[in-house]
Parts: C-alpha cells; sequence; structure tokens
C-alpha cells in the first residue's frame, strides 16, 4: 500500500478537510456579512443628513460603520488564509474571540438582531473549524 509523502499528509487528513471546511464557511458567511454591512452606509449617510446630528459625531458615526465592515473583511481574509497554515488554528480561534466580542458587544447595546445572529455563526464555525485544527499534529 502506497503512503502519503509526510508533506502531503495533512493536506489529505478527514480532520484537516473538515476544519478547513468549517473555517471556509465561517470566512464566507463573515465576508458576506462585511459587504452586507457596507452597503448600508450610503443609506446612514442620507439619514445622518436629514437629522440633527452636528460634528465630529457624524463623523465618527461613518467612520465606526466603516471600519466595523472593514474588520469582518480583514478577519474574514486572515481566517481564511490561516486555514492553510501549520499553527493556523489559533489564529482562527483568535479571529472567533474577536467576532464573539463583537457579537457581545453588539448584543448588549443593540440586541437581537440579524447581524448578531450572523455573527453567533461566524464565531461558531470558527471555534470548530480552529479546534479541529489545533488537534491535528504539527
Amino acid at each position: 500500500m502506497l503512503s502519503w509523502p509526510p508533506f502531503l499528509a495533512p493536506m489529505y487528513n478527514p480532520a484537516m478537510k473538515n476544519a478547513r471546511l468549517f473555517t471556509s464557511l465561517g470566512s464566507l458567511v463573515l465576508f458576506g456579512s462585511a459587504l452586507f454591512h457596507a452597503s448600508g452606509y450610503i443609506p446612514l449617510v442620507r439619514r445622518i443628513q436629514s437629522s440633527a446630528m452636528q460634528p465630529p459625531m457624524d463623523g465618527i458615526l461613518k467612520a465606526s460603520w466603516l471600519t466595523f465592515s472593514v474588520q469582518f473583511l480583514a478577519l474574514a481574509v486572515i481566517a481564511f488564509l490561516a486555514r492553510d497554515a501549520e499553527r493556523g488554528g489559533r489564529m482562527i480561534l483568535l479571529c472567533a474571540a474577536f467576532i464573539a466580542l463583537d457579537a457581545i458587544i453588539l448584543l448588549y447595546f443593540l440586541g437581537p438582531f440579524i447581524g448578531l445572529y450572523l455573527l453567533s455563526i461566524v464565531t461558531v464555525l470558527f471555534l470548530i473549524g480552529g479546534w479541529l485544527q489545533t488537534k491535528q499534529p504539527a
């Protein structure tokens, strides 16, 4: 029976395949959430212009909105790239922690809404993917 070369073994490990699948799904959901969030920027600007919001509060709100979207994009890319790294499971778990923290803050200030549910799904997917990946031998 032929065995895979040692440097290819992690690529064909079923547990690693599952870890990569969970992380990829989480990255895809987070990337979609980032695009969905960013698409709300123009309506936000219109709402700010029609309200009596004064500087610097209007700028803070616009910057925070875009920064949040960029954070989602960055974490989605980092987790997606970490899924192929030898010790990327820890990085994916760190991404899950940041997303969970965002979800907790949003729950506290805004209560339950669709964004919270999407972040919860991403957190669970990243936790599963990162945990599976850390359980594999380096």
